[in-house]
Order: C-alpha cells, then structure tokens, then sequence
C-alpha cells in the first residue's frame, strides 16, 4: 500500500466516517477542518506505527499536513533518514 492510498483510507476511515468520497491528494485538510492540529498527532503515531518511521518533532508543522501529497512527501523523506 503506498502512503498516499493509506493516508486517504486512514483519513475517510479515522475523521470521515468512512466517506472519503471527493477526498484526494490535494484537498486542504487543515483548511477543511477534516483534521484539527491536535489530530495531526493522532495520525503521526499511526504514520510511525504503520512505516516504522520516526517522524521528527521538528517536522510536525502545519506545511507538512495541508494536504495528503504533502503528508506522503513527508513519510518519504522520513523513511530516507
């Protein structure tokens, strides 16, 4: 599973009740209020816990969780380290 289709499934399943419908890579997920900031850190440990990666302190900032695609391009250099 690549981590733009588990973000998109974790997302409808976790903060949508499973509609994900008209949710992609690029919907504004802060601006949308689909998450709230203390969300993001409900879904860093399932990030960590699903890549076995350590996403830094440092890195959790709202840029990094706009949007899906921004969040998959942070799993990705996460899991170069």
């Amino acid at each position: 599973m690549t981590a733009t289709n588990f973000l998109l499934e974790h997302i409808a399943d976790v903060w949508l009740r499973g509609e994900g419908e008209g949710l992609s890579a690029d919907t504004p997920l802060l601006e949308l209020n689909i998450i709230s900031s203390a969300e993001v850190f409900d879904l860093v440990h399932s990030i960590q816990a699903k890549f076995g990666i350590v996403i830094p302190l440092r890195d959790i900032r709202p840029e990094n969780f706009q949007t899906v695609s921004a969040i998959a391009d942070l799993i990705e250099r996460c899991g170069k380290n």
